[in-house]
Parts: structure tokens; sequence; C-alpha cells
């Protein structure tokens, strides 16, 4: 076959997503003539197939070629593709800065406002200056529009809502990304890498506010596009975004593929994918009272990443080792802006590694100090979270009035986004703080407090509600055994039922095979006496409204 028809076959293999096919075909052409063309889609079909490494080594010749044939715009792409991978995929910051610098000479000429907007983006990518990046953002906005490039708009528009998310400018953010999320997966037709990169960008932002319906929404959106195309960047980092908002969400039997699929993936697309994973495992095996597989999952992990932090000292905590806690988060705080709204949860669980070790007059001076000058862009979910800290110290001080009213404000906000693990633990310690005064509204509360924290499968929350009831001269109700109740995997697939899911799409979320999930839909329309999935759907949604 002459070089021109294999060139062909791969890009008409690329065209449908068969990488495998895209990579015969274009190696077959570089083996006859090593051209910029074939090394470029062999390059391309490498990454897709997650064989990142080769994909640079390919890819970097290609670059080399196109500048040799003058063909210096496209080289700049290639050199800013490199740029990205080096960083997200190998995060090797030098050799990123080294690729975006052989971008910009390559493209020190061009008249072109969308490689010239490529460049503007990706340099916000490597800026560490909050204000920087959003004037590079919206620079980048500005030349999209002038060049027509709908995937630079799309990224820009992803990155500046990511910025604004994280600022805690959700409402504005999220819109942001809502229309970037639009643009790419509206009939689209360019570079297909921005779908995946936007994709990850939305699902970072759903994961900083635990906003699961739009996370699952836009998901259930791109699936048909990641059928198609696969997305190993995507399997890896963003499967640990989307399984940290499933954990938040009270969704862990969701939860367990996605995070274990995460860390399976993320071993060869660089460290910070891995860190993700593991410490949002970590969180659910925190959560479900696996105390010892949460310790092993944070061991050696880098707290100068907050989330790492804040999970690893929940686990010091967790252990009785407040001391220690205490000095993982103020680690973490000293490398966060003063302003930074991730912030909020390091210093509420800050004031409870205090108050575990003793410390009550020093919980109290850390909330006041982040409390005192709370920025005004505070994540809600970081500001529910300082509301049932200060709350505990209020407890823990005697100040009884108080610490109900803030134990009050923060559960209210935790049921108001959606988060019930939070909720039902806040629930409990206002159960404790209110024992002495109000026995009987005590145990109204530990007792709902039981019921979530055993749905979700919390066994060390609930062995402790259970405790304060005996306490309380109440008999805990034992723990359903109805046959008419649904197994936890049974839950899990009316969920997906819920969510429009086919039998077989379930199979393949949840690593089941179709007669399995087939027998669970029958037994759940059996034990929940409904005639059909669409009753099944409207049963899930009507239950989650009542909760």
């Amino acid at each position: 076959m002459a070089t021109i028809d294999h060139l062909a076959s791969g890009r008409a293999a690329a065209e449908v997503g068969h990488w495998d096919e895209a990579r015969a075909a274009f190696a077959a052409s570089a083996a006859v003539d090593e051209s910029a063309d074939a090394l470029d889609g062999l390059g391309r079909a490498c990454w897709w197939l997650g064989d990142v490494r080769s994909a640079i080594r390919h890819r970097g010749r290609a670059f080399t070629l196109l500048r040799q044939a003058g063909r210096d715009d496209e080289a700049a792409m290639v050199a800013l593709d490199l740029c990205v991978w080096h960083l997200t995929n190998l995060e090797n910051d030098a050799a990123a800065r080294g690729w975006f610098a052989r971008a910009a000479r390559a493209a020190e000429h061009t008249t072109t406002p969308d490689v010239r907007g490529w460049l503007v983006l990706i340099g916000a990518y490597l800026s560490t200056d909050l204000r920087e990046q959003r004037q590079r953002l919206e620079e980048a906005r500005r030349l999209a529009l002038e060049a027509s490039d709908d995937g630079l708009y799309a990224m820009a528009l992803a990155d500046l809502g990511l910025l604004l998310v994280a600022a805690g400018e959700v409402v504005d953010g999220m819109a942001l990304l809502d229309e970037a999320m639009a643009t790419t997966l509206g009939g689209y037709d360019g570079r297909l890498e921005v779908v995946v990169w936007s994709s990850c960008t939305m699902l970072a932002a759903c994961s900083l506010v635990d906003d699961l319906r739009r996370a699952t929404q836009w998901c259930r959106a791109a699936e048909e596009f990641t059928q198609t195309y696969g997305c190993p960047f995507l399997q890896a980092r963003c499967r640990a975004h989307y399984g940290s908002v499933l954990v938040a969400a009270g969704r862990w039997g969701l939860a367990e593929p996605e995070l274990r699929r995460a860390l399976s993936m993320s071993e060869d697309v660089g460290h910070q994918p891995l860190v993700e994973a593991r410490t949002a495992l970590a969180a659910l095996r925190l959560r479900q009272g696996r105390m010892t597989e949460a310790a092993e999952l944070v061991e050696g992990l880098d707290t100068s990443v907050p989330d790492a932090a804040l999970v690893a000292a929940e686990v010091r905590l967790a252990e009785n080792r407040p001391d220690e806690a205490g000095a993982l988060l103020r680690a973490a705080l000293a490398l966060l802006d003063a302003n930074d709204p991730r912030g909020d949860l390091l210093v509420a669980i800050l004031s409870e590694a205090c108050l575990a070790a003793g410390d009550v007059t020093g919980a109290k001076a850390v909330l006041i100090g982040r409390r005192g000058d709370l920025p005004r862009t505070a994540l809600p979910r970081g500001s529910a979270h300082l509301a049932r800290a200060t709350g505990l110290v209020a407890a823990s001080a005697g100040d009884v009035t108080s610490a109900v009213r803030e134990l009050a404000d923060a559960l209210a906000a935790f049921e108001r986004h959606d988060l019930p693990f939070e909720a039902a633990r806040t629930r409990l310690d206002l159960a404790r703080t209110i024992a002495a005064l109000d026995p009987e509204a005590a145990a109204g509360h530990a007792a709902g407090a039981l019921d979530e924290l055993r749905r979700l499968g919390a066994a060390d929350q609930a062995a402790a509600a259970a405790a304060l009831l005996r306490a309380l001269g109440v008999t805990p109700r034992p723990a359903p055994r109805d046959p008419g109740v649904l197994t936890r995997r049974e839950q899990d697939v009316l969920a997906l039922v819920a969510d429009g899911l086919t039998n077989p799409e379930i199979a393949e979320r949840l690593f089941l095979s179709r007669r399995t999930v087939a027998h669970h839909v029958s037994s759940i329309l059996t034990k929940l006496a409904l005639r059909s999935r669409a009753e099944a759907a409207a049963y899930a949604a009507r239950t989650q409204r009542e909760r």
C-alpha cells in the first residue's frame, strides 16, 4: 500500500475513534516515509491509547519535520500539545515550559489569531499568578472569537469557569463551564482533545463544590463521545474527580468502581492523577469506617496538595493522633494564599484537631482568625464546615446556645447542598450537644442520624449514633432486615435506572454481567411492587426528594 494510502487509512480510523487501526496505519506510513503527517498522526493515536511517552516521542519528531518544511503554525500547535502533555500527564514543568518556548518561537511571525490564541491560553496554564491567568484567558477568548475557533473559545470559557469556581464565584463560573461543555458536545467538529480537556475541567469544578447533578448530567451528555473515542486522561484524573463527587453525594456504591478504575489507570499518567485517585478513595474508606485501608492509601501522599492534606489529617484524627493531624494542616495552610477558599476546610479540621488534643483555646483561635476575615468568595461547603467547627468549639466551651445555633446552620447547609454524610454527622453532633438539656430531642436527632448513616454504610459513625441512643435510654432500631428492603447493590442499580441507563450501560458502569443486572432490576421491581423501569425511576426520584 502506498504511503498516501496508509495516511488516508490512519486519518479515517482516527476520525471514528479506532485508535489501534490508526496507530497501525500511521506506523506503516512512517516506516516507508518518515513524514511529519505520519508521525503526528501516530503520536496522537498513541496518546488516545494511553501510551503517553511514545506519543511525546513521535510528535516531538513531527515538530522538527514541520519546522524544517516551513509549516510553522502547525509546528506551534504540536509543540503546545506537547507542553500540555508534559504538564498534565507527566507533571514535568521544565519540559512543559521548554515546549511552550518552542511553540512561541515557531509562531513568532504568525498572523493567525487562533494560533496566537492557543499560545495565550497555554501561557495561562503555566502562570502561577491568578490575576495574570485571568487576563490571559480573557485574551484567549477574544482571539477565539476573532478566529471563529470554537475549540479555543470552549477551552477559554472552561478554564475561566474553573478559575471563578475555585475563587468561590460558583454561579458565574458554572455558567461558563456549561457553555463550554455545550460548545464542545453540540456538534463541535474540531480537535477531539478539546472535549477531553473541557470535560476534565468541568469535573474538577464540580468536585470542588460537590455538584453531583451537574457532573452526572454532563457525563451522560458526553457518553456517546467517550464510547466512540475513549479518553485515557479522562479515565484517570477526571474519574477521580467524578468519584469524589459521588462520595460527597452519598452514592458510595457508584463511587467505588469509578475510584478503583481511576486508581488503576493513574499509574502511568503522572503524579497528580495518582494523588487525586488515592485521596478520593481514602476519603471513601474513611467514611465507611475501613480505617486500615484509608491509612494505607494516605501513606506517603503529597500533603502539599490541600485535599490530600485534609484526608490525611482526618485519618490521623480517626487514629487519635491529633498533634500529627494539626501539623499536616498547618503545613498545608502555609502553602495557600490567605484568601484561598480551600483553606476553610483545612481550618475547620484543624480546629477539630485542637479540640481532640484538649486545646479549646487554640481551636477557637484558628476559627476566629479564619471567620473574622472570611473572604466574600467562600465556597458554601467550606462555610458549612466552618459553622460546624464553630459549633463544636462552642459546645466544648460550654456555650450550648451558640453551639446549637451554629450546628443547626451547618446541618441546614449540608442538607441544602445534598451532602448526606456531613449532614448526618452534624445531626449526631447536635444530639450530643443537647443530650443533657433535652434528651427526647437528642434521641430524635440521634435516631435520624443512625438511619442515614446506616443507609450510607458509615459503620463507625452509625455505631456512635447507636451508642448515644443507648446512653439516652433508647434501644436503637435494628438494622433493616425486611426482605422488601433493597440491598446496597440494588440501590446502586436503582440509582442508575433512575438516571436513564440501560441494562448494558449499568453492567459496564458497575462491572457486572448483563444477566446479573437484569436479575437486580427484576428483584427491585418485585420488592417495591412496581411494574416498570419508569415506575422505578419515579420511585427513586420521589424518595430522593423525601430525604
